[in-house]
């Protein structure tokens, strides 16, 4: 019998759904494959080809079995969402329509269940 496709979004719950009210979720670590850049993620080449790298490699993952290179603790999941992390340089404040997001640092990342 073939085991069950894991979701992680459905697993865990807490982490992808927003409340009404804020609250203190504990989270399992979690591997994640990340591209690390600068720019404006709307415009930039550079965060454009790191989402690409991101799909590309977790669909690489996700598929290996079918080639017959299963890698060591391999379940069958769905690729989680894109995630993101974004920062502004130091002793900026930006509000409304001053945010530059030409300045913005960002990681963008895909966790990877079987690293």
């Amino acid at each position: 019998m073939a085991s069950k496709k894991v979701d992680f979004k459905k697993e865990s719950q807490a982490g992808y759904q927003a409340t009404i009210k804020p609250a203190i979720i504990d989270l399992p670590a979690i591997p994640f494959i990340m591209v690390d850049g600068k720019g404006d993620p709307n415009t930039s080449a550079d965060y454009k080809q790191a989402v690409e790298l991101l799909y590309a490699l977790s669909y690489a993952i996700k598929m290996s079995p079918k080639r017959g290179d299963v890698p060591n603790g391999y379940f069958d999941y769905v690729i989680p969402p894109l995630e993101g992390l974004w920062q502004i340089k130091a002793g900026e404040n930006p509000t409304g329509n001053d945010l530059d997001k030409s300045n913005f640092s960002w990681t963008a990342m895909i966790a990877n269940l079987i690293l």
